[in-house]
């Protein structure tokens, strides 16, 4: 990005990204002061420094989300559910940045959840504002999409005086259906939601809370008893998929690294991509360590340099191309 915007060649540009500490979303962002700061450097012919205040990272760096979701829900008499529309109007600010529109789009796919129904349908506006642009932070459409339909299957258990936690076993994929593929077109490996939510409602005594609950009612008790019941799953391994090379996000989601064998016995890992607090260093080093049956200790990740690592994204368009048989069914 640095040199599509100031002219200056790749070669001829180093970028270092040390460790950062944690990825709290508005650290994927090119900001306009990044290519500033280079290009204020060049001018006078020094270092240049730029340092943002908290208030400013508040104020500048891009928000999460801001939209409003209007869902529909269809269902039988016994709660079995039948569809699903989700209209959205998504707030863009005043300017797109590096994935703006994209966001809401990934969560088309997690509306349905972990339920089966018959038919869905997704609509998306995106809608330029006066505010600081939304991006992908701390969830990326998903959390919004999950609020949506978790608090949508509550109002549907109230409005025929079900349980909550029955609704949501009358429609969640059952054990015995996986590999399962959804209203939205993305296909579950596995899951055992009938076990685990078992397992939760034991652990936290649900029939006795809800006995509670039923209790201070009668008796006009002040002090209510809330129960939430909440379902989530996460679209783990995404990328790389046809799916995300349909939406148009980028490569594909592809990434890739090399790995030298040194003459000494030692083996380094290069990667273009940079982790912030996700433990790639010790995943990559134990996985290398497996397959190539070194110790782990004779594994290095070299990473968060270009000088390293400057063109570790070459391999990934060839690739790309050999996924691009099959089309994507998805949301329309």
């Amino acid at each position: 990005m640095l040199a599509v915007v100031t002219g200056i060649p790749e070669h001829k540009l180093r970028v270092i990204a040390p460790d950062v500490g944690g990825g709290f979303g508005s650290k994927l962002q090119v900001y306009g002061e990044e290519a500033l700061a280079l290009t204020v450097a060049r001018r006078l012919g020094r270092p240049v420094k730029w340092t943002e205040s908290r208030s400013e990272g508040y104020l500048a760096t891009h928000h999460g989300r801001g939209m409003i979701q209007d869902v529909e829900i269809a269902a039988t008499a016994e709660g079995r559910l039948l569809g699903l529309k989700v209209d959205l109007l998504a707030d863009m600010g005043a300017y797109l940045m590096l994935v703006t529109p994209g966001i809401p789009i990934l969560g088309a796919f997690m509306y349905p959840a972990i339920y089966k129904m018959d038919s869905y349908e997704f609509n998306c506006t995106g809608v330029f504002t006066t505010r600081t642009p939304t991006d992908a932070y701390r969830g990326a459409g998903r959390p919004e999409a999950t609020f949506a339909i978790e608090r949508t299957m509550d109002e549907l258990a109230h409005e025929l005086g079900l349980d909550p936690v029955e609704v949501r076993r009358r429609n969640w994929i059952r054990h015995e259906e996986f590999p399962y593929t959804t209203i939205a077109g993305l296909t579950y490996d596995s899951g055992d939601y009938e076990a685990a939510t078992d397992k939760a409602l034991a652990l936290f005594g649900y029939d006795d809370l809800r006995a509670e609950q039923r209790k201070r009612e009668e008796r006009g008790d002040t002090v209510r008893l809330g129960i939430g019941v909440s379902t989530f799953t996460e679209m783990c391994g995404l990328a790389p998929s046809r799916v995300l090379r349909d939406l148009r996000y980028a490569a594909g989601g592809w990434e890739a690294a090399s790995i030298r064998m040194l003459p000494t016995g030692k083996v380094e890992v290069v990667t273009g991509t940079s982790p912030h607090g996700q433990g790639h260093v010790t995943c990559w080093s134990q996985i290398a360590a497996d397959v190539l049956g070194v110790p782990f200790e004779d594994v290095e990740v070299v990473h968060g340099d270009t000088r390293a690592a400057p063109r570790v994204w070459t391999p990934t368009v060839r690739a790309r191309c050999r996924w691009a048989a099959r089309p994507c069914t998805g949301p329309r």
